[in-house]
């Protein structure tokens, strides 16, 4: 992927099967950064218990310009949605930062589920059922970059 500054980079995600039957599977994501040849590695990348495969996605998550990514894998239950795991270009750093779930708001998603990125509101929406019923809950930053519930729809 190429940045705005014109930074490249080339993202791998690596498994490492266990050896063992008792030993998990265990990814991580390299991001090599061509023009200074660091390679930035990611740990703890959540993957699916029963096997499902991990994919990878770019999209600009916090509409600042810059490419982020996530990484996503149908949930271990019925499948009915995916799980994303989003990460954020820092543009001092030239690393990317884990976007943090934000708990404090009560979303009614306790997780990045089934994201769709809207460019025009500048927003993300993350839905879930619960129950019956299902939930969206809309995601947008504040002045300080931080991200925010706007509002949570249910129906």
């Amino acid at each position: 992927m190429v940045q705005k500054d014109k930074s490249k980079f080339k993202i791998s995600l690596k498994t490492n099967s266990g050896s063992t039957d008792n030993e998990e599977i265990e990814q991580t994501i390299e991001v090599k950064n061509s023009q200074n040849g660091i390679t930035q590695i990611i740990k703890n990348i959540e993957t699916s218990i029963t096997g499902k495969p991990t994919h990878l996605e770019v999209n600009d998550y916090n509409f600042d310009g810059f490419t982020d990514f996530a990484v996503f894998h149908t949930d271990d239950g019925m499948g009915v949605y995916t799980i994303y795991q989003i990460f954020i270009f820092n543009q001092k750093t030239k690393n990317f930062e884990t976007l943090k779930f934000p708990t404090h708001f009560n979303p009614k998603c306790d997780m990045f589920c089934d994201i769709k990125v809207d460019k025009t509101k500048k927003t993300l929406s993350s839905s879930c059922r619960g129950g019956a019923r299902t939930h969206t809950d809309i995601w947008k930053y504040d002045r300080n970059k931080k991200l925010i519930l706007a509002k949570t729809e249910s129906y």
